[in-house]
């Protein structure tokens, strides 16, 4: 085991990626729900609780900023800090990123699923 006080090339790949799903949470009300919530007005009715919490303009970008902050703070940290903690809260922000997004994502596909359930078979 290296007595490494900094990260690894491995390390900042988790960065890059976890700072990507960021950036993805951060922007997902101005790129992604405005296509869906412009087709949710032709469905009409009332959208799941999950849809209309991902439409609001702050629940992703929450997320984003929780995520940016777990990959922010061990950067911000000194070098001499544990190498494990900061790997900890990069491994951290990367599962809560992906988990974010998905969630967003199924929010979004979830009146269509529902719209799904209610067809019945003749």
């Amino acid at each position: 085991m290296s007595d490494s006080i900094s990260f690894t090339a491995l390390d900042w790949v988790a960065v890059v990626i976890a700072g990507l799903l960021a950036l993805a949470l951060l922007t997902f009300p101005f790129t992604i729900a405005p296509s869906f919530a412009g087709m949710f007005a032709e469905f009409g009715g009332a959208l799941p609780a999950v849809t209309r919490v991902a439409l609001s303009p702050w629940a992703a970008p929450a997320s984003g900023l929780l995520v940016a902050s777990l990959v922010a703070a061990p950067l911000a940290l000194p070098a001499a800090s544990t190498l494990a903690l900061r790997r900890a809260m990069v491994v951290l922000a990367f599962f809560l990123g992906v988990i974010a997004l998905a969630a967003a994502m199924y929010a979004m596909y979830a009146p269509i699923f529902e719209l799904a359930g209610k067809i019945k078979p003749e």
